[in-house]
């Protein structure tokens, strides 16, 4: 009797869980279909709308960590967007998030029977910043300034600006508590490799046929330090397949500091991040890399200087003078901030002919969210670090998997840390990096998002260790 009873509640469930699936198919193909009438190139529209309900319907017999493998892999190699009618598209890759976020609570109430996060200091911040995302999207609405001058698209625009501030901390929140086992992290690793392989190869080679891999920053700095840290702290690995990953690494690096050296924030957050894992390996190591550059750069000083003054005068002067001008808005909004993407209609309301992008997810986050924003913004990297940091910590000397991505875990952490001051890399603006910045930005939520399920994975095998 209580077999029967079992599986008849067990077929209820998966009952309502099909019949939620499909209602919420049926009810995205209507809108799909409805916006492709009223949006131009309809035809691309119509086949990413079978690709998404075919998506949504396969990924319903797997788990919620394959559909947050294929969101990399959607943002790896998927160049289809939906037109909006801007400027702007929306990427693959952040449809998917959609699906794949809805798929993860209907089946947390579904099948789990309960919506729960693993405890974490990690997951209070963040949970707070995207609330504050939310309020901070009506609170500019209602209070702002009556002479500020908004225009046909500004509610799209708005739209799509607080997706992105909410859907990236979301895929962080996936990847932590749905990679329950060491293996998804084995996936993203391979796919990251894979992607950055082939990317390089094009780099070098006149083979255009890789130049649909996206590998804007901060993508080299991840397959920098995954390729370095492996190479040094994965002894299981075949000693030649450790020297590949090291020739690897310095190919990466080769091309962003010596042939793209003026684009500071794309080499910077590397060297930050390589120099942590040296010294952490061996003094010695660090040091034979602190020589190697400095004879380098001995001997191409002159090249340098040049490189450091054209981002000075193109990039860092423009920054101050950005952040100062930016100022001017957010001190009368310092609360809750003018909104996901508000500053945008004050500067082309007071200011038209000088609007300059911050270039920093600082100035950005306190602009949109206000103080209250950037507090719980900042006290979710905070404990991030500390979190990533432990975790190397506990893990030092296994010489596996583990070690060496958690020592790839925080040294890109730095750099993070580092490249949200030189750029919106993390939280894409949307009059900057437009909407599909989704794309590149989500490599690092979902790495450092892995590095975090690792070390709850590993929590309870530490415990009985």
């Amino acid at each position: 009797m209580f077999r029967l009873t079992d599986r008849r509640g067990l077929n209820a469930r998966l009952f309502i869980y099909k019949t939620a699936i499909v209602v919420g198919t049926c009810s995205l193909s209507v809108l799909l279909a409805w916006m492709t009438t009223r949006l131009e190139n309809p035809v691309v529209l119509i086949i990413l709308s079978l690709l998404l309900v075919s998506g949504v319907m396969g990924l319903s017999r797997g788990s919620v960590a394959d559909g947050l493998i294929l969101v990399i892999l959607a943002a790896l190699v998927v160049r289809f967007s939906l037109p909006t009618g801007t400027q702007s598209e929306i990427p693959a890759s952040m449809i998917i998030t959609v699906a794949v976020f809805i798929w993860w609570v209907i089946h947390s109430i579904t099948v789990e029977k309960r919506f729960s996060l693993k405890p974490s200091a990690i997951t209070r911040p963040l949970i707070g910043f995207i609330i504050i995302c939310l309020i901070s999207y009506l609170w500019g609405d209602i209070f702002r300034d009556p002479a500020v001058r908004t225009w046909s698209t500004w509610p799209f625009v708005q739209l799509g600006g607080l997706a992105v501030m909410v859907l990236l901390p979301s895929l962080f929140l996936i990847a932590a508590n749905q990679f329950r086992d060491t293996r998804w992290v084995v996936w993203l690793v391979g796919i990251i490799m894979f992607g950055g392989l082939l990317s390089i190869i094009g780099f070098y080679l006149p083979l255009n046929i890789f130049s649909f891999i996206q590998v804007r920053p901060l993508f080299p700095t991840w397959i920098i330090l995954i390729a370095f840290s492996f190479a040094l702290f994965n002894k299981r690995l075949p000693v030649v397949v450790r020297v590949l990953l090291m020739i690897l690494a310095a190919i990466w690096f080769y091309s962003v500091f010596v042939l793209q050296f003026r684009w500071l924030s794309s080499w910077l957050p590397a060297l930050i991040g390589v120099a942590f894992i040296a010294v952490t390996r061996s003094r010695r190591l660090f040091i034979l890399i602190a020589i190697i550059l400095t004879v380098y750069i001995a001997f191409s000083i002159s090249r340098l200087q040049i490189g450091i003054e054209q981002e000075w005068q193109g990039s860092s002067v423009t920054r101050f003078d950005a952040w100062s001008q930016n100022w001017k808005v957010t001190r009368e909004h310092l609360l809750l901030g003018t909104g996901p993407v508000g500053y945008a209609a004050y500067y082309m309301t007071y200011f038209p002919d000088e609007a300059m992008a911050t270039h920093s997810n600082y100035i950005d986050v306190l602009s949109q969210t206000g103080i209250l924003g950037s507090l719980f913004f900042l006290w979710f990297f905070v404990a991030l670090g500390i979190y990533l940091w432990r975790l190397q910590y506990r893990v030092k000397g296994r010489g596996d998997f583990v070690e060496a991505f958690s020592q790839a875990a925080f040294g890109g952490y730095l750099g993070t840390v580092v490249a949200m001051g030189m750029g919106d890399w993390i939280l894409p603006f949307v009059y900057t990096q437009t909407i599909a910045g989704f794309d590149y930005a989500l490599y690092s939520w979902v790495i450092l998002g892995a590095g975090i399920a690792l070390s709850n994975h590993l929590q309870p095998q530490m415990e009985e260790e």
